[in-house]
């Protein structure tokens, strides 16, 4: 029953993406099955993408991340330090006044309006509600609406801006690599991710498979892309994933956080646009390509999206790892000082 499920969600996932690449979406096989799994999640139809389809899609995405890092990318690893400042204020801006809006526009307590305008650390901050330090129905909707306008928006955006990034693969770069190279990546960057998993570390699977490949191919010992069937099933999955979040979640409830969700991502967006202008400005790097490191969305998806739109991976996957750590570590003792204070309040 799991694996009709799946592949049902799958095959639906495809013809998604076909009608995205139909209608002239931009990164169809992601956005199109995104968007079209989100609007049959509201059916009675049986869909689901597990742990473990979500692992190897994000595998996948990993290592075909790693086929684009180049020599030249790296050399800018000295912007970071500067550029990941710029973000520690853009995130800060962002949550002060997102929770601001929430608590006083949209009648959340104060620590659920945190909880829902925490970018990324999804599992910290669920696990914060689910300890009663928020309403948990009203941060896992928020969130979830968050994340899959981010993500159905900004390629969006993003194009119709002309946005577009200047980091192509080279003629090297595009040819396949063998299926037996790829199946031999694929499950060593998996096996690593377990590993990586055991210490806690963010987004393993993308991370892991980003490390493995870009190391094979700045070393010479890998040259060229995964297949683009390979690359597009990883986009599908990925799809398929951040549109299922909506399944089972109640209609009422979205219809009526819907507003407070678009108002809150329209807020978050525009304030890590004019961190990201500021830092583009500074630093001399691609408005796209800061404004995706920059923006509310979680960090698989916006690796996704660098992918697709051609930025630098290994840059926007730095920045989103970096603020997803902060967070974790954070948001413990920001969510115990807020309790506090709501008790001396009452």
């Amino acid at each position: 029953m799991q694996a009709g499920t799946i592949l049902l969600t799958l095959a639906l996932g495809y013809l998604g993406a076909g009608l995205g690449k139909l209608i002239h979406l931009p990164v169809p096989a992601l956005l199109g099955s995104g968007l079209f799994i989100a609007l049959l999640a509201f059916t009675p139809l049986p869909l689901s993408m597990p742990t473990l389809m979500r692992n190897i899609g994000f595998t996948i995405l990993g290592c075909s991340m790693g086929s684009s890092i180049t020599p030249e990318m790296l050399a800018k690893v000295s912007q970071w330090p500067l550029s990941l400042l710029g973000l520690a204020l853009t995130v800060t801006t962002m949550m002060a006044l997102s929770t601001w809006l929430l608590s006083r526009y949209f009648q959340q307590t104060k620590n659920t309006a945190l909880l829902a305008s925490t970018p990324g650390a999804l599992s910290t901050v669920v696990a914060l509600a689910s300890e009663g330090k928020g309403d948990l129905s009203t941060v896992v909707v928020l969130q979830s609406l968050r994340l899959i306008l981010v993500m159905l928006s900004f390629p969006i955006i993003i194009q119709s801006l002309g946005l577009q990034g200047s980091t192509y693969l080279s003629s090297t770069q595009q040819i396949s690599l063998p299926w037996l190279t790829v199946l031999a990546l694929l499950l060593t960057a998996f096996a690593l991710a377990q590993t990586l998993e055991q210490i806690k570390l963010p987004a393993a699977y993308v991370l892991s498979g980003l490390i493995l490949s870009g190391m094979g191919h700045l070393s010479g010992w890998l040259e060229g892309n995964l297949p683009s069937s390979m690359v597009n099933l990883g986009f599908v999955i990925i799809g398929c994933t951040v549109g299922s979040r909506l399944k089972g979640l109640q209609w009422l409830e979205l219809r009526s956080l819907s507003l407070a969700a678009l108002v809150s991502i329209v807020l978050s967006s525009l304030i890590a646009a004019l961190g990201a202008g500021l830092m583009a400005t500074a630093l001399d790097l691609p408005f796209g390509q800061v404004w995706i490191a920059y923006s509310p969305g979680g960090i698989e998806a916006m690796a996704a999206l660098a992918l697709a739109l051609h930025y630098d991976p290994a840059y926007i996957a730095a920045h989103h790892l970096s603020r997803i750590v902060a967070i974790t570590l954070l948001m413990p003792w920001i969510a115990r000082r807020l309790t506090l204070e709501g008790n001396q309040l009452s």
